[in-house]
């Protein structure tokens, strides 16, 4: 389906495949890189806001200091999250802004979450006034790496004179996933074309200087990456090869396709990728150098409809210079899936089959989203491509010391300019069009794979050659809609350029009747042109995508043309009129789904009607109405019945009903976590929209009743806490305060009763006039929500201790003093936040009648914590109340051990989810802290702690699993308990294949190990690989090494002998000393296992690792008396793998850090074992433990954990 809006401002009109990341090659340890991807993720906006992610799908938003009461809409359309801040949309609807800036799911995979970076990086294009270190990037675009603080945000919006552009300056990653003789490069030499005379440009990762097969063959390089021209990646080095490698290093067998031709190498790629900035720059060099072809075998990750900067410059580079651009379709395997720059209308895209000319199951395909365009024109051989290897590159896939074997349209890609080369250098005075209408209109077409998937079909590049009569250009008649015209046609000609003509036989080959051609046969005369033309049918009727090819054939002569067209029928408008309820202008997002496809799209609404072009079907219209006056919303899902004319569909948010919450705590406040969502899934597709936050007295939520439809949910989610702060306004017609926030330090821990003083933005001067403040509150607030001023942290902080000088007990702000520092000093008074403006204002106003007492109830911790979730399926009804009671919920009795030698909060992240909603909740805790969590029984809640907030250097990040707790049910938890060591529990879903990974596998003859080094010893948690670590891996086979690491412990990929085996691990690790606190436990771990493996297959094999897990009484300080102590431990086999009954175990004790042991008792106990550990030690010092265990099949494991825990 593509819908076409009328009016207003489009920000989602295509379908959008959900792609993975794809790190470049050398990177990331595949394992390590998996392992990452269930971690809670923190994206920020290039406003400051904070989009807090979690499994894809976005939980919450923060927004930034002094943003705090601006409005997003929030919103998921075709697998794609996105956050929009309000004040966004005018620059969006002025096209002055890349939408993919807040494109949440495109911002996960371009290695954006804050964790990767603290920058945006940013393409500026004409007049953007915003400062910072700018570098030029050519073509009048200028490069820069804004800070997510939000200032180069503010400084935009605040310019007068800003008319240009900003765009994202997106990630571009190489395209990795007997190939010469199969596209006919042997027969073409043997007729004397082997591309001498053409030059092509390798747009990539650099190339070996020193590899025998490019030795003399680069005639000019440049390196746009700041790496140096070296390709420590490999990638560059296998497509420049197979492009025009000698094959010097194979006598001559494995030579490029063009070995006559030269090359230009320009590095636009580094070890992590490349930016967009740096590949128009390298464009623009290659095509100066006098480059016939350039060679791109990279792109964007997401689709592109061919309008963004790279796409532009590449079509323009091509009109203007003649020359041929070669790019790679990409690897996403799916349909509609081009990226940048293969998107482009003057690409040659290539698409990639295998060596039996099957479409290769990772190669894209079309057609181009947004207008049915058709891309890729060609194919070629990708898969498993041997060419030359980079020194030090690629040890897992080398075939030796100087070949490698890898797959990807990057592969492919080279073929084609190779191809390319050739004929340039037979036709050196053809343009770069010409080289690739020869290129596709000689291709082979190939059986059984569609159009959209193969162009004109595979690469024949000794038929070109052959060849002397072209077909010129493609046929794509994009979208066709009935009534505009009962046919639509277009012309394919054909040019000869031989001495005699050739006379045609056409035949159209077609997926469907509505195609005809005005011929069956047509002359071409010599060094001349003939036509036809091919006319496609506009039934009235939904036809949907119709593909095919026009095939000319005259003796060896064969000629291709691609032919595709897109027919949705009858076109209709439907009209969106949205009717508010008091007459004032309210903002809307609108979205319509079509119910056959589930294809959606999304529109800002700038006025009371909203007009979408749609075919002939049934649609369902979901979205919210904001009154950003109240500020209230109104979320809906209503049906649009069968469109087969212009219709109209009233969204009166009069009819909407309240939605209210509650729970029987009546110590308990709602927290800003949660909010209210519709989900509409129908089609095989999904789109959603959603408000985030908790109802509230001047923030009401409502909902517009619908009738019953499949796959409609309204999903609510609270949490409740009882608050770190509660706020009253005391006397006549006194309130409680809503929207209190605490992160400062120190907490307020009992009750301040003070008189209200207005201290203004908190400036000396404001100070100062508010006269004695000694004894009072003091309020620092904004006038209003459209109040400018936005003090900086430094100015608060200056505040607050100048109040302190002056005798004031605390301050009540809507500003945050400490924002942005992880671990910040601790502020002279408590600052308690009220992010409800409205009520910090009414407390102001309160006091031109006289003072104004206000009441300040303040705790460090919370004793109880509800997650509530609860979801009404087939329906949106009208209002809602959502009630929940105690003893409807399930309980987790969680314990939060404190880590840390001296006292610091931690950083907390609360997730919980159910029936395709998620919500996230964020807090600092004071540690050690026990709590009780109420669970809604429909929810599954996971919780992330990090045991010193940033710095996970030194003290890690743990997760409890996501848990279901049913009604009554009490599980407990304990985070971050010692003994921390090697863990083995149920691995992370993989980012490639939505599979779960095992932290230890065999594939093929790959042994792949991610295991974490310091986990803690609940079974129920799960720890991330902390590559900060140092030490080292050793596997061994039959006593002899095998494989090695030693720059990191239980992390690395193995080249195992084939066949079945037994073999040995060793890791040694050792935890680093952060920047601020040397860690006290597990200074070391260590583990040897021995496993038994069969032969390797294609599939992810988790082998039999065994994983010890001690449960010990240590306290709430991991720490126990200096006398015997007695626990337990239990010995498990990885996750995916059928257990052995364990048959021996033993364990030691030492407190001298390893220099002696002594034996412990150990007592078999069902399906664990019962520990006696001997006293000793000292108060103040460690114990250190090692396990020894092995099952009735022979796996075996050696733990050792040097300072296990703390003795008191």
């Amino acid at each position: 389906m593509n819908l076409r809006r009328t009016t207003g401002a489009v920000v989602g009109i295509v379908v959008v495949a959900s792609l993975a990341a794809a790190s470049p090659a050398g990177a990331q340890d595949p394992a390590a890189r998996d392992q990452l991807a269930g971690r809670p993720q923190t994206v920020t906006l290039l406003t400051g806001d904070e989009v807090q992610v979690v499994g894809g799908k976005v939980a919450g938003v923060r927004m930034a200091a002094g943003r705090e009461t601006r409005r997003v809409w929030r919103y998921e359309l075709n697998h794609h999250q996105h956050v929009v801040p309000t004040d966004v949309v005018p620059m969006l609807r002025a096209n002055r802004l890349d939408e993919r800036l807040f494109d949440v799911t495109e911002l996960l995979d371009q290695g954006l979450d804050d964790a990767s970076t603290a920058t945006v990086p940013l393409i500026l294009q004409g007049a953007v006034p915003v400062s910072g270190e700018r570098k030029a990037s050519g073509r009048g675009l200028a490069v820069l790496d804004a800070p997510k603080d939000g200032s180069a945000w503010r400084e935009m919006t605040t310019a007068r004179a800003a008319t240009g552009k900003v765009w994202l300056n997106g990630h571009v990653e190489p395209l990795l996933e007997d190939s010469v003789p199969q596209v006919g490069a042997p027969q073409a030499w043997a007729a004397g074309f082997t591309g001498t005379g053409a030059t092509v440009a390798v747009l990539d990762t650099g190339y070996d200087a020193t590899h025998p097969d490019l030795a003399n063959v680069v005639v000019g390089e440049r390196d746009f990456t700041g790496e140096g021209i070296a390709d420590t990646v490999g990638h560059g080095t296998h497509v420049a090869s197979t492009v025009a490698g000698s094959g010097a290093a194979s006598d001559g067998r494995r030579r490029g396709v063009a070995p006559g031709a030269k090359l230009l190498v320009g590095k636009v790629l580094g070890e992590f990728g490349g930016t967009e900035a740096d590949i128009i720059a390298g464009m623009q060099w290659a095509v100066d150098q006098g480059a016939d072809v350039v060679s791109m075998s990279l792109g964007t990750n997401g689709t592109s409809d061919g309008t963004d900067l790279m796409s532009q410059t590449l079509d323009e580079l091509s009109d203007t210079t003649g020359t041929l651009f070669v790019v790679a379709a990409g690897n996403a395997g799916a349909r509609e899936s081009i990226g940048s720059p293969g998107a482009a209308d003057r690409a040659l895209t290539v698409g990639s089959v295998t060596k039996d000319d099957e479409l290769s199951s990772f190669s894209s395909q079309g057609p181009r989203s947004g207008d049915f365009g058709l891309k890729p024109e060609i194919a070629a051989p990708g898969s498993d491509i041997i060419a030359a290897r980079a020194e030090g590159t690629f040890p897992d896939s080398s075939v030796d010391e100087y070949y490698t074997q890898l797959s990807g349209t990057s592969m492919a890609t080279p073929h084609v300019a190779g191809a390319a080369a050739i004929l340039a250098g037979e036709h050196p005075d053809w343009t770069g069009s010409q080289l690739k209408d020869a290129l596709v209109g000689s291709a082979k077409r190939l059986p059984g794979i569609d159009t959209l998937a193969q162009g004109a079909g595979r690469l024949d590049v000794a038929r070109a050659v052959r060849q002397q009569v072209r077909a010129e250009g493609v046929l794509a008649f994009g979208e066709a809609w009935a009534g505009e015209a009962d046919t639509v046609a277009g012309k394919v000609a054909y040019a000869n350029d031989g001495d005699t003509p050739v006379t045609l036989d056409v035949n159209l080959r077609t997926n469907h009747d509505v195609f005809t051609v005005d011929s069956p046969r047509v002359t071409v005369p010599a060094h001349g042109n003939a036509a036809v033309t091919v006319s496609a049918h506009v039934p009235h009727k939904r036809i949907g995508d119709v593909t095919g090819a026009l095939v000319a054939t005259s003796g060896e002569v064969t000629l291709t043309t691609p032919l595709t067209a897109s027919l949705p029928g009858e076109k209709h408008t439907l009209t969106v009129r949205t009717v508010d309820r008091d007459d004032t202008p309210d903002a809307a997002l609108i979205a319509v789904q079509d119910e056959r496809t589930g294809l959606a799209q999304a529109v800002f609404a700038d006025s009371d009607t909203t007009a979408f072009t749609v075919p002939t079907g049934t649609y369902r219209v979901l979205g919210q109405v904001a009154d950003f006056t109240a500020p209230n919303d109104t979320l809906f899902v209503l049906p649009t019945g069968k469109v087969d004319k212009d219709t109209e569909l009233v969204v009166d948010t009069r009819r909407g009903r309240e939605i209210t919450s509650g729970v029987d705590d009546p110590d308990a406040r709602a927290q800003l976590a949660g909010g209210l969502g519709v989900l509409s899934e129908v089609g095989g597709g999904a789109a959603s929209v959603a408000r985030g936050g908790n109802v509230s007295r001047d923030a009401k939520l409502y909902t517009i009743g619908s009738p019953r439809m499949n796959g409609v949910r309204l999903g609510y989610f609270g949490y409740w806490t009882r608050p770190f702060a509660t706020v009253r306004v005391d006397g006549r017609d006194g309130f409680e305060a809503e929207d209190i926030y605490v992160s400062t330090y120190p907490r307020l821990d009992g009750t301040v009763t003070g008189e209200i003083a207005h201290v203004g933005h908190g400036e000396r001067e404001s100070i100062d006039a508010a006269g004695e403040v000694r004894g009072k509150i003091a309020v620092i607030a904004a006038t209003g929500p459209d109040d400018p001023t936005n003090p900086s942290e430094q100015q608060l902080q200056d505040a607050v201790a100048l109040l302190a000088e002056r005798g004031a007990k605390l301050v009540l702000s809507n500003y945050n003093p400490q924002y942005s520092a992880p671990n910040p000093p601790a502020l002279p008074l408590p600052v308690i936040m009220v992010f409800n403006l409205r009520d910090l204002q009414e407390m102001v106003a309160r006091t031109a009648n006289g003072p104004v007492t206000a009441t300040v109830t303040g705790r460090v911790n919370s004793p109880v914590a509800y997650f509530l979730a609860d979801v009404v399926t087939g329906r949106i009804p009208a209002g809602h109340a959502f009630r929940f009671a105690r003893g409807d919920l399930g309980m987790i009795d969680r314990e939060l051990v404190d880590t840390l030698p001296d006292k610091r909060y931690r950083y907390q992240i609360a997730t919980w989810s159910a029936d395709g909603f998620v919500a996230n909740g964020d807090v600092e805790l004071d540690w050690p802290h026990h709590r009780t969590d109420y669970v809604s029984p429909v929810a599954a809640l996971g919780v992330y702690g990090d045991a010193g907030y940033t710095d996970e250097g030194a003290f890690g990040s743990e997760v409890t699993l996501p848990m279901t707790v049913k009604r009554g049910e009490t599980r407990h938890v304990r985070m971050f308990g010692a003994p921390f060591g090697p863990e083995l529990t149920t691995g992370p879903t993989s980012r490639q294949d939505g599979t779960v990974v095992p932290v230890a596998y065999r594939q093929h003859d790959k042994l792949v190990l991610a295991i974490p080094m310091f986990a803690d010893a609940d079974p129920a948690d799960a720890s991330f690989y902390d590559t900060t670590n140092h030490g080292s891996t050793v596997v061994r086979g039959d006593g002899v090494e095998i494989g090695r690491r030693d720059d990191i412990a239980g992390l690395g990929t193995f080249t195992l002998p084939s066949g079945p085996g037994t073999y040995t691990v060793v890791a040694d690790a050792e935890r680093q000393a952060s920047l601020l606190l040397e860690p006290a436990l597990s200074t070391r771990t260590s583990a040897r296992w021995t496993v038994h493996t069969r032969a390797g297959t294609g599939e992810r094999v988790a082998l039999p690792f065994l994983d010890v897990r001690w449960s010990l009484p240590l306290d709430d300080h991991n720490r126990a008396g200096t006398g015997t102590l007695t626990g337990g431990l239990t010995v498990a086999t990885q996750p995916g793998v059928t257990a052995r009954e364990v048959r021996s175990v033993s364990v030691e004790v030492s407190y001298d850090e390893g220099a002696t042991w002594r034996k412990a008792t150990v007592t078999p106990r069902g399906d664990r074992f019962d520990v006696r550990i001997p006293g000793g030690g000292t108060s103040g010092g460690y114990a250190s433990l090692r396990a020894s265990a092995t099952d009735g099949a022979g796996n075996a494991v050696t733990e050792t954990v040097v300072r296990a825990y703390a003795t008191r």
